[in-house]
Parts: structure tokens; C-alpha cells; sequence
């Protein structure tokens, strides 16, 4: 459906001439939700299914909605850490033309994000196995997202992943960061927690409060907006929107 703007008294030659101006209507599909988690979650195997429901409901429609609107609509697009490959399958759904390349060290995790993208017939998804810090990729890409994975990474990694994707992305191209701030304390613990549950003891956990990641991405080169987002659990999301300069 296509709306019409009215004609305004003061240029009333020219609307005449011209005739009324159309612009395409803007839609809002409701597959920036439950639709397209229903279709990632049943087509996996029973124990990633179990698993995929758990990592959804600590990354709610809501936040994944509001990362998408920052994500870039088309193009090349870099999933670091992209495990059994449920974002890609999510953000490839609620826009079709955009084309992930995700990354994992995991070779099984790859080889299932492989299937879930075919299954979901997302045909233009690649996936590498490899660590991000020496996975050998190949940019430039448009847009880059690293969704609670840069906490995992021992504090001295941090920057130089930070840069090694800030080098790969095209000028002006995003890198979207999800992580965890340090504050509030409860938040902070409860998250914690529940990561030693996932990864074990032995692991290194390095949270960053968000205006350590705002600095470091700022002297990195990038243009930095950030957001912290609410959530019925006691989560501190944050989510970085870093624009290379």
C-alpha cells in the first residue's frame, strides 16, 4: 500500500504539475520476534534446541529487535563467536539480504550453523572454523556483531580483536558489541554466575564496565553510541554501536 501526502496551499502550481507525491508504505513484521526464533528453535537437533531456548531467553526478542535496527540491512556481515549459528539464522531471517559469515573455533557448532542456515534456507551464510584472533578471514565486510562473547577473551585480547575487526570492516562500517556492564553489582554476580555454569571454572571471565569499552573503542577509531537495555532478569545488557571512522 502506497500513502499520499495532501497538497500544501503554497505550492499548489507545482502539486498540479507534479501530480500528489507517493512513498512506500513501512512495514514492521512481526518475524523481529517470535516467528523467526520459532523457526531457528525447531529446526535443531534436541540438545542445541534445549540449548538455543536457554541463550533466547537471555537474548529476549526486545534486544534482539533493538540490535537489529542498529544492524546493517544488506551486505556482507562478520558473526564472531557465532556458535551453532542462531544469530545469523535470526538476523539473516528479518533481512534476507544481508550475507553472515560466521566464525567459531567449535568444527561441530559450525557444522551445525551450517545445517540450521540450509534448513532455513539461508543459502548466502558461510561459516569458518576458527578462533577470530588467527581464523583467516577475508573483508572487507559492511558490519561486524559480537553478541556476549568479547567477556570470554582474557583482557590483553580484547583490543587487538577490537582493532583486527575494526581493520576488516569497509569505512563507516559497524561493529555491534552485546556484552555485559559491570554495574549494578547484583547484576554483575548474577550474570557471572550463570556463565560459570556454562563455561566451567577454568575459563577467564574479563567484564569491562561500558565506559571502558566506549574509551577503547573510541581510541580505536571507531564513533561510539551505546545503549543499556532493561530486562525482566537482572542481566546488564549493554549494546555498542561502534561506526568505524
Amino acid at each position: 500500500m502506497r500513502g499520499v501526502y495532501p497538497e500544501r496551499s503554497h505550492d499548489r502550481t507545482a502539486s498540479k504539475s507534479a501530480g500528489p507525491i507517493e512513498i512506500p508504505a513501512l512495514e514492521a513484521p512481526e518475524v523481529y520476534g517470535h516467528s523467526a526464533i520459532a523457526r531457528i528453535v525447531h529446526a535443531l537437533p534436541p540438545i542445541e534446541r534445549a540449548y538455543s531456548l536457554v541463550r533466547f531467553s537471555i537474548l529476549r526478542p526486545k534486544l534482539l529487535s533493538v540490535m537489529d535496527l542498529l544492524l546493517r540491512d544488506e551486505g556482507r556481515i562478520l558473526d564472531v563467536g557465532c556458535g551453532f549459528g542462531l544469530f545469523a539464522a535470526y538476523f539473516g531471517q528479518t533481512q534476507p539480504r544481508r550475507r553472515i559469515v560466521g566464525v567459531d573455533p567449535n568444527g561441530r557448532r559450525v557444522r551445525l550453523a551450517r545445517q540450521l542456515a540450509a534448513d532455513l534456507g539461508l543459502r548466502e551464510h558461510t561459516f569458518v572454523e576458527g578462533d577470530v584472533r588467527r581464523a583467516p578471514l577475508k573483508g572487507p565486510f559492511d558490519a561486524a556483531y559480537v553478541l556476549d562473547v568479547m567477556h570470554h577473551l582474557p583482557y590483553d585480547d580484547q583490543p587487538r580483536v577490537l582493532e583486527q575487526l575494526r581493520a576488516l570492516l569497509v569505512p563507516g562500517g559497524m561493529l555491534l558489541v552485546k556484552d555485559i556492564t559491570t554495574e549494578p553489582r547484583f547484576g554483575l554476580m548474577f550474570t557471572q554466575a550463570l556463565d560459570r555454569l556454562m563455561v566451567g571454572w577454568r575459563e577467564p571471565l574479563a567484564y569491562r564496565h561500558h565506559r571502558e569499552w566506549g574509551a577503547m573503542l573510541t581510541g580505536l577509531g571507531f564513533s561510539v553510541r551505546m545503549v543499556r537495555v532493561p530486562d525482566i532478569l537482572p542481566y546488564p545488557h549493554i549494546v555498542i554501536a561502534a561506526t568505524k571512522r
